[in-house]
């Protein structure tokens, strides 16, 4: 198994980059093989760095971003991910706490979501 930054071991005809890193889109572009896409998949993501139309455009490589979902998908997303079994991780903030849970989500400090409370249930 290779790291974060390595090449696979053939190129690929698409990718998702779920990582709300910048770094890590001229790699997975790079990794792409002719006529490939690439998904920036993350709501936040850090800046990219320059690309290289030659090293990670060229030969019909596409970068494409993730549009908003609707309620209705968010619905249908919550339905499935009970259906599964899946739960979320949260880390919960006092309403009054917002710029605290927002420092912390910029500096990586939020293990899960920063979810904000209005008031205790």
């Amino acid at each position: 198994m290779g790291g974060t930054y390595d090449a696979p071991p053939v190129l690929l005809d698409s990718a998702i980059l779920f990582a709300p890193v910048g770094d890590l889109v001229p790699v997975a572009l790079a990794a792409l093989d002719r006529g490939g896409t690439l998904a920036v998949a993350g709501i936040h993501l850090s800046d990219i760095p320059p690309l290289s139309y030659q090293d990670q455009l060229f030969q019909e490589r596409t970068l494409a971003s993730v549009t908003c979902n609707t309620r209705a998908d968010g619905e249908a997303l919550l339905r499935l991910a009970g259906r599964l079994g899946v739960t979320a991780t949260l880390t919960p903030y006092p309403l009054d706490q917002a710029d605290i849970a927002l420092q912390g989500l910029s500096e990586d400090r939020v293990h899960g979501a920063a979810v904000l409370r209005v008031r205790d249930l």
